[in-house]
C-alpha cells in the first residue's frame, strides 16, 4: 500500500486542489492520501476564511483520506517554520511512502538541488552571502545573489542562472525548497513530487476562470462567479457557514480586539512577541494609539523589511501571546502530537496503522488531558470564533467539544 501526503490550507478549497489531488493520486500512483492542513489560522497571519472542520469536510469529500491539523505555533509561522512542522507530522506517522507538493517550475530536481545548497551552506556559499549582507543588501536579495554566484562558481550544478531566479521569486516554489530542506534535516525517507502550478499565480487577486487562486476567491468571496471555481460540495458548505453565521472570517473581525490589545499592552509585551525586533514594538505601540482601522494599523507599522503578511502574523501572535520564548521553544522541534480533524474509513484504516507506528499521542476525540498539548490551538480556535456574526456559536473550548468529522 501506497501512502502519499500533502500539506494544505484549503481557504477555501477550490478547483485547483482537486487538481492537485488528482495528479498527486497519478504521478505517486498511492493508494491513500493524508493532508497535514493549517487549523484557523493560516500562514498569511489571517484567520481561515472558513472554520477548520468545515474546510476539513470539504478535504475529506474531495479524496482526502485523513486529515491532521498542523498546529497554530507552525500554520501562522514563515515560510521555514510551517514546512517544517507539516513535514514533521507526516514523517511522524511511519507510515507515509511520498509527499507531493505544487509549484511554478515544476522540476523536482532542480528545486532538490537549490534546497541542497541552502540547506548544507558550503562554506564558499556562506562567505558570498555574509559579503553580500555586508554591503547592505536585505536577507532574501543577498540569498538569491549569493546563490547565483554560487551556481555559476560550480559549473558541475545542474540548474541554471534562470531556473534559480524562478524558483528564488516564486513563493510555492519557495515553499517546496522549505518541504524538501526539512525532509533532508528530518533524514526522511518520504519521497518528494511535485507538480507544476496551472492557470494563475499564487497572489492573483482576479478570478482566472474556473481554476483562480484562493487569494482571487477570498477577495471576490461575495462574487457569484466564485461558484465556477469551486467544486459544488465546496460552494454549499461555504454557503451553509455563511447562513448559519460563522463566515467568511477576516482579520478585519479582530480589529477591536487588536486594537484594545496593543494599547492596552505594555512595550515590553509588545517586545516580547514573535518577529518584533529593531524597535518596532515602539512603531506598533503608536500605531495603534494613531489608527482607527485594521488597514491604517498595518500601514502604519509595515515598512520595507516589515511586509504585511509579517505585521499580520505579528498582530495574530500578540492576541494569543505567542512570544519569542513559546515560539522559539517549539518552532525547531518536531510536532509533538497527532490531532485528528477528520477521516474516511480508508482513513479510519490508517489511524490503526498510524497507532502501531507512529511514537506520539493520536489526539482523536479531544478532552482535558489534551489541554496541555492542545494549548495554543484551543486559544486560536477561542479567539476565531469570536469572528463569528451569530454569536451563538462563540462558546469556548470548541476544540474539546466537537468531534472530528466523518466521511
Amino acid at each position: 500500500m501506497s501512502i502519499t501526503g500533502i500539506i494544505v490550507e484549503y481557504n477555501p478549497l477550490h478547483n485547483g486542489h482537486i487538481y492537485h489531488i488528482n495528479k498527486t493520486k497519478e504521478l505517486t500512483n498511492c493508494d491513500s492520501i493524508i493532508a497535514v492542513m493549517s487549523g484557523n489560522f493560516v500562514q498569511r497571519g489571517e484567520p481561515s476564511i472558513i472554520n477548520k472542520w468545515a474546510r476539513t469536510k470539504a478535504a475529506l469529500l474531495s479524496g482526502v483520506d485523513l486529515v491532521i491539523e498542523l498546529p497554530v505555533i507552525y500554520s501562522t509561522s514563515s515560510a521555514e517554520g510551517f514546512a517544517f512542522g507539516a513535514v514533521s507530522i507526516l514523517n511522524s506517522l511511519g507510515i507515509v511512502d511520498n509527499i507531493c507538493f505544487g509549484s511554478e517550475i515544476g522540476n523536482i530536481e532542480k528545486l532538490y538541488c537549490i534546497s541542497k545548497i541552502l540547506y548544507e551552506e558550503p562554506e564558499e556559499y556562506k562567505y558570498i552571502l555574509k559579503n553580500y549582507i555586508k554591503s547592505g543588501l536585505s536577507f532574501p536579495l543577498a540569498r538569491q545573489k549569493s546563490l547565483y554566484k554560487y551556481i555559476i562558481d560550480k559549473n558541475n550544478v545542474n540548474v541554471n542562472i534562470k531556473d534559480t531566479e524562478n524558483i528564488i521569486k516564486n513563493p510555492n516554489n519557495i515553499l517546496s525548497i522549505e518541504y524538501i530542506k526539512s525532509l533532508i534535516k528530518l533524514n526522511s525517507k518520504i519521497k518528494p513530487y511535485t507538480i507544476n502550478r496551472i492557470a494563475n499565480n499564487y497572489n492573483d487577486e482576479n478570478l482566472t476562470g474556473s481554476i483562480s487562486s484562493a487569494t482571487s476567491i477570498r477577495k471576490n468571496f461575495y462574487n457569484e462567479e466564485i461558484k465556477n471555481t469551486l467544486p459544488k460540495y465546496s460552494y454549499e458548505i461555504i454557503m451553509e457557514e455563511v447562513s448559519n453565521g460563522r463566515a467568511p472570517v477576516t482579520i478585519c473581525d479582530f480589529t477591536n480586539l487588536l486594537l484594545y490589545k496593543l494599547r492596552y499592552e505594555d512595550i515590553k509585551y509588545i517586545s516580547s512577541i514573535v518577529d518584533v525586533s529593531e524597535g518596532l514594538e515602539y512603531k506598533i505601540k503608536r500605531a495603534s494609539e494613531d489608527s482607527i482601522s485594521l488597514n491604517e494599523l498595518i500601514e502604519n507599522i509595515k515598512s520595507k523589511r516589515y511586509t504585511s503578511t509579517r505585521i499580520k502574523r505579528i498582530l495574530i501572535y500578540s492576541l494569543l501571546g505567542i512570544t519569542k520564548e513559546i515560539y522559539q521553544s517549539k518552532i525547531k522541534s518536531p510536532a509533538e502530537y497527532i490531532r485528528i480533524l477528520g477521516f474516511n474509513n480508508k482513513g479510519k484504516e490508517l489511524i490503526k496503522k498510524i497507532r502501531q507506528k507512529c511514537p506520539l499521542p493520536i489526539i482523536t476525540n479531544p478532552s482535558s488531558k489534551d489541554i496541555n498539548f492542545l494549548e495554543y490551538d484551543i486559544k486560536a480556535t477561542d479567539l476565531y470564533v469570536l469572528g463569528y456574526k451569530n454569536k451563538i456559536y462563540t462558546h469556548a473550548k470548541q476544540d474539546l467539544k466537537i468531534p472530528p468529522v466523518i466521511i
